[in-house]
């Protein structure tokens, strides 16, 4: 739902086009005391308090071009779109060769989600006598919001570090001793000790991700995308247990009004201790429909091979089909709430491996709220079951797994294109089978650099 949220590159282009429009402007002739203070606030950058002066007035000054203008201005830029975008109509009703009021018209329209009037308001604009430096200017956000839309190709990267600590980096119970079940021929009764690697461990880690993506419009409608990423994580003394994965997707994108089809096909290779783990490969559909400026669900599927290097046993083919839904509230805060119901099945390669067979069922849910421009505060919640198909054969027992999860955390932006992430997550997996049970607790503090071109 980006619609709602003014991306900073954007926002930044725009104030240096605002204030050049807004301080070279005529409306800015001898007025009332009251708007001309609240002129010297915008000037200032004080938006909220000039609309706070000017609001109240609204009622008896509503049809005065210069107080509309002025208030108009001081709304939109304290993310009152709505009741800026009335000032300014009636500011252009009276006078459409307002280039300035346009001007500010397109950002409100931009805030409402309203992308193709925004840029017909900034294309009026620019049949108009301006000068060169602002029509460069307004061009290069009409480059923006056709990106934004999909309109032209687009190059993105990103660079991510971080440091933090993990209360269990091997996802290990926390015993030292397993019993073999009685049944088990030549071993029944048995209590074997767990090595040092097998019991949970805990230790501080570094962590570094880059990853770039490209998306390429064949049409309005269509266009392909591809990303690849990877990411690495070291231990501090824990290093058998370092990890690092590369992630390939290409896919196509399909627009049809308000639903959005996407079908991607997905590569993972994950190494442990700098040798080759596991590879995942596989593809992936989505259809989402926009059900309004505030509401969206879908539907989703996905498929994977899993390959293990060393224990061709647990290969296995994994399926799982799910709906998610997205909501943003209205308010200060922009709350936005989002979920998914999933459930699906994990099928064992090798007929002497069906006891790893397993049928899935899990939700997940997560929100977000604006604290300003900079902070935003997140949470992320999960649950996941998963059901044996038969005994495990060293515990003679059918298991079955209740794995939850929980994220709280905090995004920064300090800069453009600048984000730094403080967050704290925990796991808890019950199992039947005791071997199978692990806490685990993260807390991590990630920086990361994003680029657009």
């Amino acid at each position: 739902m980006h619609v709602f949220h003014l991306g900073l590159k954007f926002r930044s282009a725009y104030f240096a086009v605002f204030i050049g429009l807004f301080c070279n402007s005529q409306a800015f002739a001898i007025q009332d005391s009251v708007v001309i203070k609240a002129e010297n606030l915008i000037r200032n950058g004080d938006f909220k308090a000039a609309y706070q002066l000017l609001e109240p007035l609204e009622s008896s000054r509503a049809g005065d071009i210069d107080y509309d203008y002025v208030f108009g201005v001081a709304a939109v830029e304290s993310k009152q779109a709505t009741r800026g975008a009335f000032a300014l109509e009636r500011v252009l009703a009276q006078n459409p060769g307002h280039k300035d009021a346009r001007a500010e018209m397109a950002k409100a329209h931009y805030m409402l989600g309203e992308l193709e009037a925004s840029k017909s308001e900034f294309n009026i604009v620019l049949q108009q006598n301006i000068d060169v430096k602002t029509k460069q200017s307004i061009e290069k956000l009409i480059t923006a919001i056709d990106k934004i839309e999909g309109n032209t190709t687009t190059f993105n990267a990103y660079l991510d570090a971080g440091l933090g600590h993990d209360s269990n980096v091997n996802s290990a119970p926390n015993v030292g001793f397993v019993t073999i079940a009685a049944g088990v021929p030549n071993f029944g009764g048995l209590t074997v000790p767990l090595n040092k690697n097998a019991q949970e461990q805990s230790d501080e880690f570094a962590n570094v991700a880059a990853g770039f993506s490209v998306r390429h419009p064949f049409t309005k409608t269509l266009a392909a995308f591809g990303t690849i990423s990877g990411a690495k994580r070291i231990n501090n003394s824990q290093t058998n247990f370092n990890t690092s994965a590369v992630d390939i997707n290409a896919g196509l994108q399909l627009r049809l009004d308000k639903n959005v089809l996407t079908f991607a096909l997905q590569d993972n290779h994950f190494e442990l201790d700098s040798e080759k783990f596991r590879r995942a490969y596989g593809a992936s559909a989505q259809w989402l429909h926009n059900i309004d400026a505030q509401n969206q669900a879908g539907l989703y599927a996905q498929y994977s091979r899993l390959d293990y290097e060393d224990n061709s046993s647990r290969n296995a083919d994994r399926s799982i089909i799910g709906f998610n839904f997205g909501h943003v509230f209205s308010g200060k805060l922009a709350p936005v709430l989002f979920g998914s119901v999933y459930t699906g099945m994990e099928d064992a390669l090798e007929r002497q491996s069906n006891f790893l067979n397993q049928d899935i069922f899990g939700v997940r849910t997560g929100g977000q709220i604006n604290l300003s421009n900079q902070w935003q505060l997140f949470t992320l919640l999960g649950a996941e079951l998963r059901n044996n198909e038969s005994n495990d054969p060293a515990f003679l027992k059918t298991r079955k797994d209740a794995q939850y999860d929980a994220t709280i955390g905090a995004r920064f932006f300090p800069a453009q294109n600048w984000l730094i992430k403080p967050q704290l997550s925990y796991t808890k997996n019950d199992s039947n089978i005791e071997i199978n049970e692990y806490k685990r607790t993260v807390m991590s503090v990630n920086v990361r650099k994003d680029f657009n071109w």
